[in-house]
């Protein structure tokens, strides 16, 4: 049951942030001449879904060991 809501959930967000890069893409090239209630609230929330995009499932803002680049030739310190 939990597996379940979390791909619903999962699905949701997507969901909602591809809709809102949607609508935030139209409003940027005058598209939308009078936004409706739906489209100020998709580019009210893109900032927020991008940074849980950014922080939570992005390989750049986790903090993972195997996300992270491997050692230069210079690097002689061992990271813990």
């Amino acid at each position: 049951m939990r597996r379940i809501a979390f791909l619903v959930a999962g699905f949701a967000y997507m969901v909602l942030l591809i809709e809102a890069l949607r609508a935030a893409v139209a409003w940027w090239q005058g598209d939308l001449a009078q936004p409706g209630w739906d489209d100020i609230a998709l580019i009210a929330m893109l900032p927020a879904l991008v940074w849980i995009w950014w922080r939570y499932i992005s390989p750049f803002g986790r903090d993972c060991s195997k996300c992270a680049l491997p050692p230069g030739p210079g690097d002689t310190q061992a990271k813990p």
